[in-house]
């Protein structure tokens, strides 16, 4: 090896041993947050145009979800990432997705969860109507003689009469959003099996769900206008 010493440097220091480390700085990931996510993350950083030019942001209508890519040419770039998910206070009345419940069971679950209700007395009232639901179609059927074709009108005329056409709910439907009211229906078959329906909470989700994710968009369009967006 040889070296040249110029510009009158008269000393040379050559060490021997293993060099320090270099140090890279660790990346922020976020994987499965909320779809506000990628906004939250862009309005509490100071970002130069620089960096901005070197990061991008990916979004999905299908698969609902947002990712940002944060000055993506470093070594090892922030990535956030959030999609649009269903509540879990949503998720666990299990609304249109075809699940049986007996009537006491649904009962048992509707009084615990009473404080979803818009009227907890509503609920309790709809409690005690499906613990006597059965009892009552079953009462009234030994006093026929003839009980074919008496079990389906008994059972209409119990859930007219008797049990609340439905039932209105105050909850988020998505995570991160703000409370909404739902109006959710029983169904009650002749095995005497429940499930709960909501052609309200259909409609909500096909139509919201575009239009969240649609104003994350524009608020982080808004924010930095030169970032770069690419949709999947």
């Amino acid at each position: 090896m040889k070296i040249t010493v110029e510009n009158g440097v008269k000393e040379l220091t050559i060490l021997n041993g293993t060099a320090e480390p270099v140090y890279h700085k660790k990346a922020i990931e976020v994987k499965g947050g909320s779809i506000n996510s990628a906004l939250e993350y862009l309005s509490k950083k100071v970002v130069s145009a620089e960096i901005i030019e070197h990061s991008k942001l990916e979004f999905c209508y299908d698969k609902l979800y947002l990712k940002l890519l944060y000055d993506a040419r470093e070594r090892n770039p922030d990535v956030i990432e959030g999609s649009l998910k269903l509540h879990p206070d949503l998720e666990k009345f299990n609304i249109n997705s075809g699940k049986s419940y007996s009537t006491f069971d649904l009962a048992d679950f509707i009084k615990m969860n009473r404080h979803y209700f818009e009227n907890k007395d509503y609920a309790m009232k709809l409690v005690a109507e499906l613990r006597n639901f059965e009892g009552k179609v079953n009462r009234d059927l030994e006093a026929k003689t003839d009980e074919r074709g008496n079990k389906r009108a008994l059972i209409n005329q119990v859930v007219e009469s008797n049990i609340p056409t439905g039932f209105f709910l105050e909850l988020p439907v998505f995570v991160g959003q703000e409370k909404q009211r739902l109006e959710v229906e029983i169904n009650i078959t002749a095995d005497f099996s429940c499930s709960l329906i909501s052609p309200d909470l259909k409609e909500f989700i096909d139509l919201e769900s575009k239009k969240v994710l649609d104003n994350q968009l524009n608020q982080i369009k808004a924010l930095h206008p030169e970032l770069k967006v690419f949709e999947y």
